[in-house]
């Protein structure tokens, strides 16, 4: 098992605009909208790192 102190970090950039929609879902308390908002951002996560992966191979 990893423990967090082992884990290699992962940075995510967001744009101005999704820093304002994750403000905008924390202050309505919109369940739905965190939850789009959260798979946007692991997709974009397991792409930036499928991405990394294929720069390795060549």
């Amino acid at each position: 098992m990893i423990t967090e102190s082992e884990a290699t970090p992962v940075v995510l950039t967001i744009t101005p605009d999704e820093f304002q929609q994750m403000e905008s879902v924390v202050l309505d308390g919109d369940a739905g909208e965190a939850l789009r908002l959260l798979k946007k951002f692991v997709k974009r996560l397991k792409e930036q790192k499928n991405r990394g992966l294929k720069s390795h191979l060549g």
